[in-house]
C-alpha cells in the first residue's frame, strides 16, 4: 500500500486528523487535565478531519468517518467507565475537620470585642491589625480610612466584621 497514492492520500489525512483528535482528548483527560487547549485542539482536529473528508472524498466518506468517530467515542467512553480509569479523577472522600481540614481559622472567634487599627482603607473590606495579628476584615457597609482605630463587632466563620472604635464609644 502506497500512502502517497493520490487515491489513498486523502483517506490517510482524514483518518490521521481523527486519530490526532483522539490522542489530544486522551492527553486532556488523563495526562494533563485542566489545560483546556488540548481538548479544544482535539475537537478542532476531529472536525477538520470530517470536513476534509467531505471536501476531498465526498459526503458519503464524511458520513462514514463521522459515524466511525461517534462509534469510537462511545467505545472510548465505555472503556474508560468499564476499566475504572475515570475513578482516578474523582475525589471519593471528603475533607473533614476530624482529619484536620478547616477552611476557617479556629482562633478567629477570640477576636470578638478586640480593638485594632485599619492597615488599609476599608471599602468595605480590607486588612486590620489586632496586636501582632493581621486579619482580613469587613465593615457593615461604610468606609473606614487607613490608620483608624476599629473594634470587632462579630466573627461569623471566617468573616470578621468591624466598625470604627470612635463610633462604638459614641453610641
Amino acid at each position: 500500500m502506497n500512502f502517497f497514492d493520490p487515491q489513498i492520500q486523502p483517506w490517510v489525512y482524514a483518518v490521521g486528523l481523527l486519530v490526532m483528535g483522539f490522542v489530544l482528548f486522551y492527553l486532556e483527560v488523563f495526562v494533563i487535565p485542566g489545560i483546556n487547549i488540548f481538548g479544544i485542539l482535539g475537537i478542532a482536529s476531529l472536525l477538520t478531519g470530517i470536513v476534509y473528508a467531505y471536501v476531498r472524498l465526498g459526503a458519503g466518506a464524511a458520513l462514514w468517518l463521522g459515524a466511525g468517530t461517534a462509534l469510537a467515542t462511545a467505545v472510548l467512553v465505555w472503556l474508560v467507565l468499564r476499566l475504572g480509569a475515570w475513578q482516578r479523577l474523582v475525589l471519593h472522600r471528603g475533607n473533614t475537620s476530624q482529619e484536620g481540614y478547616s477552611a476557617v481559622p479556629a482562633d478567629l472567634a477570640e477576636l470578638a470585642g478586640q480593638t485594632g487599627e485599619a492597615l488599609t482603607p476599608l471599602r468595605p473590606s480590607g486588612r486590620a491589625r489586632f496586636g501582632e495579628r493581621i486579619v482580613d476584615v469587613v465593615t457593615q457597609g461604610g468606609f473606614i480610612a487607613r490608620g483608624t482605630p476599629v473594634a470587632v463587632l462579630e466573627v461569623v466563620g471566617s468573616r470578621v466584621v468591624v466598625q470604627e472604635r470612635a463610633a462604638e464609644t459614641a453610641g
